[in-house]
């Protein structure tokens, strides 16, 4: 059996070489939209040949890609990826980000997501990465600025320094920003607002005052909904490290449920329901 699993299995040359790296696996979405990422992760091309098309993966591309282009098959602006730590939340986000710049130059590309449903217009992509937030000192933005709020980081990737400024009252002082503000950001163009880590984001500033940030939290995730549902063109993606029986077991595992009542809650509040999507579902673990 193991002689015939390897005439029909045969590794790749990295594993034969022992040239792989347990890095090489601990996918970072700021790296790639910053372009300063290891070629697996930030060439799509190596990406995508290295990655297995799951249900889930395909699934969120089909969706955020009809919603991006207003097409009328899309069933809705918000979706939630759920899994355990090390599930593929980070990998499926990683995989939108590069469908939503074309695939261009991807040769398996039809695996995951179907021609006619490939951006044909640029379609913005903001994210915030809680593990790379700085609530202390900021997180730095271009050359001048510093973010300190998720609501800082995302607005600066949608609009540039016009849009921090537009926000930069409610990023100092650690206020939500409304609806209507965050609307005015994301605009009537394409754009894909993802939210990854939050629980660490969570854990940093809760240091300072852990009931006010997560009643802004809260209060921001509620407006964004808001603001996502009604631009026609915008998707909100965002990663809950949770179990299929709604509990955590990562080293986040108190933040996490703090921040799965807080979204439950965001929800209600606005009234929009997520659509819960999991990256690998259990037949394609291995």
């Amino acid at each position: 059996m193991t002689d015939n699993l390897f005439s029909i299995c045969e590794p790749r040359p990295d594993v034969l070489q022992g040239a792989l790296r347990e890095s090489d696996f601990a996918a970072d979405l700021s790296q790639v939209l910053r372009g300063d990422a290891p070629d697996e992760y930030k060439r799509p091309e190596l990406f995508f040949a290295n990655t297995y098309p799951t249900k889930g993966i395909r699934n969120v591309l089909k969706l955020v890609a009809l919603r991006v282009s207003g097409h009328p098959d899309q069933i809705g602006a918000i979706f939630r990826l759920d899994t355990q730590f090390g599930g593929g939340k980070t990998h499926a986000l990683i995989a939108l980000a590069h469908a939503m710049r074309g695939l261009s130059g991807v040769a398996n590309a039809d695996e995951f997501l179907d021609a006619s449903l490939r951006p044909s217009a640029p379609v913005r992509i903001a994210a915030f990465d809680g593990e790379n937030a700085d609530p202390a000192n900021g997180h730095r933005l271009g050359d001048i600025l510093r973010a300190y709020t998720p609501w800082g980081e995302l607005a600066y990737a949608l609009r540039g320094e016009a849009g921090y400024r537009l926000i930069e009252a409610s990023d100092r002082e650690g206020i939500a920003p409304g609806a209507d503000t965050l609307r005015e950001l994301i605009g009537n163009e394409p754009a894909v607002i993802l939210i990854d880590e939050i629980a660490p984001y969570l854990r940093k500033v809760a240091g300072r005052n852990a009931q006010r940030a997560g009643e802004q939290l809260l209060a921001f995730m509620t407006s964004l909904m808001k603001a996502v549902e009604s631009s026609p063109y915008a998707a909100l993606v965002f990663t809950l490290a949770v179990g299929r029986d709604g509990k955590a077991a990562d080293a986040y595992s108190r933040e996490t449920q703090d921040i799965a009542a807080f979204f439950a809650e965001a929800e209600s509040v606005a009234a929009r329901k997520a659509t819960v999507i999991d990256p690998t579902e259990d037949d394609e673990t291995v």
